[in-house]
């Protein structure tokens, strides 16, 4: 009965504060029109009606200019590119990090696009992207391999940094 009551008390925290466990195929993925684009790993998607933000999961493109943050090298390329894939286009969310949103309120997901393709791992082969290193999600080894194939092709920001792997 102690287990019991600590468990549903630890349910109710997690719902209080947000952080409610989305490993893969335990929140059913949602489909919404992707309507703006922050930047290359920020983007609004309407799902039934309500704009949401979501933050592609276990990745980091280069920061746009902003309040907080200076312009990094390529950040136009990989928010150009995430429009170019993704704007105005029906997408799939399929949850799988520690939480369901950020500290920010952003939904975390890996963005399915219309041909099947995930919009992450397209940021990470391009060059356009880095692994989110922080944090359990669902993919994160796959992530790192296509980010290690990005350095080993001498791509995007691996290019400009210098820092390609041979």
């Amino acid at each position: 009965m102690k287990a019991q009551k600590i468990f549903t008390l630890f349910f109710a925290l997690c719902l209080a504060s947000e952080t409610i466990l989305a490993y893969e195929g335990e929140i059913p993925p949602e489909s919404g029109l992707v309507t703006r684009v922050y930047d290359g790993d920020t983007i609004a998607v309407n799902i039934n009606g309500k704009e949401n933000k979501v933050r592609l999961l276990g990745i980091d493109t280069p920061e746009k200019k902003g309040p907080y943050t200076k312009e990094e090298p390529m950040s136009a390329d990989a928010s150009r590119r995430t429009a170019q894939l993704a704007l105005n286009k029906i997408v799939t969310l399929v949850y799988g990090g520690e939480t369901l949103r950020d500290r920010y309120k952003r939904l975390l997901a890996h963005v399915i696009l219309p041909d099947g393709r995930t919009l992450n791992e397209i940021l990470l082969k391009e060059g356009l992207a880095e692994v989110f290193r922080k944090f359990r999600y669902s993919n994160k080894a796959l992530y790192f391999r296509l980010q290690k194939e990005a350095r080993r092709m001498c791509v995007g920001i691996w290019k400009m940094r210098g820092q390609c792997l041979e």
